[in-house]
């Protein structure tokens, strides 16, 4: 908690130097940052730390609440009415684990009160907003300061400097449930594509894979899909039957459609390691 006070005591003086010549620019155009690799030369004392939310990130240009990909998502109005009239960018979450009641509510054209009562939106950045991330959050925190609603929140951002540190955060928060860390310079101005502006570390790692065969179960999976044929962007083809539950195994993920699969490295051959399924994505997550 000290550290998370100490980010925003720091982030709000940064943002009163510039308070008088703020400039945060229309979205017109959805270009968000991506996040590379967290590596060990990542000088940590650039950088705070927040958990990685297993949502679905979401950009609010002021009027509209969007996808990454620039799809409109069917918040009731209540959900909305709350945002401001500048653009911000979060994670629509429900919680550790609950990505499956996020995905459902969130691809609903038609939106469920009862379901959005559960999700919150927890707020991490300023798109196309000029001055350091410092600055950016400080106007983050100042907007969920005066604007109290239960549904919206800011993320916890924290300074650690140590990758011990680091590493002890990351144990605790898997142990929890968690899905891993994310790192955000806050140095730098918001650039849309993927840098070291924003970092992620996790346990494992997480693909993407295009689901191009079956392959029949045998045993107790006898009459039914044993494993997906998959291709990676690379080209390599590989099976994946961990993951799948009895009920994918009988409907499974449809020849063409994108999966996330996780892992635990490559092995010499460059096969993802204990590659197993996750989920099947969907449209509005691109």
């Amino acid at each position: 908690m000290q550290m998370r006070l100490t980010c925003i005591a720091l982030a709000i003086t940064a943002f009163s130097a510039q308070s008088n010549t703020e400039n945060i620019y229309p979205l017109q155009k959805i270009n968000v940052t991506l996040a590379n690799e967290y590596s060990a030369a990542a000088v940590l004392s650039h950088y705070w730390v927040s958990e990685k939310l297993d949502g679905i990130r979401a950009i609010w240009d002021g009027s509209i609440l969007k996808t990454r990909g620039g799809k409109e998502i069917y918040a009731p109005s209540w959900f909305t009415a709350a945002l401001p009239s500048f653009p911000v960018e979060g994670e629509l979450w429900a919680g550790r684990g609950k990505f499956t009641q996020v995905h459902t509510t969130v691809l609903d054209h038609n939106p469920s009160e009862a379901a959005w009562q559960t999700i919150r939106l927890m707020l991490f950045d300023l798109p196309n907003s000029i001055g350091s991330y410092q600055q950016r959050y400080a106007k983050l925190s100042q907007f969920i300061e005066n604007n109290s609603n239960p549904h919206i929140d800011v993320i916890e951002q924290n300074a650690i400097t140590t990758e011990s540190e680091l590493l002890a955060k990351l144990a605790s928060v898997t142990a929890e449930g968690g899905e891993g860390l994310m790192l955000r310079h806050i140095e730098n101005a918001y650039q849309g594509g993927r840098s070291d502006d924003l970092l992620k570390l996790k346990q494992y790692q997480d693909a993407e894979a295009i689901v191009v065969g079956y392959k029949t179960g045998t045993g107790k999976y006898k009459n039914q899909v044993g494993s997906l044929l998959v291709k990676i962007a690379s080209g390599l083809e590989f099976y994946i039957g961990s993951g799948l539950s009895d009920a994918q195994r009988q409907s499974p993920p449809p020849l063409g459609s994108s999966i996330t699969f996780r892992y635990n490295g490559l092995t010499s051959n460059g096969i993802p390691r204990f590659a197993r399924y996750i989920r099947q994505r969907n449209s509005i997550e691109n």
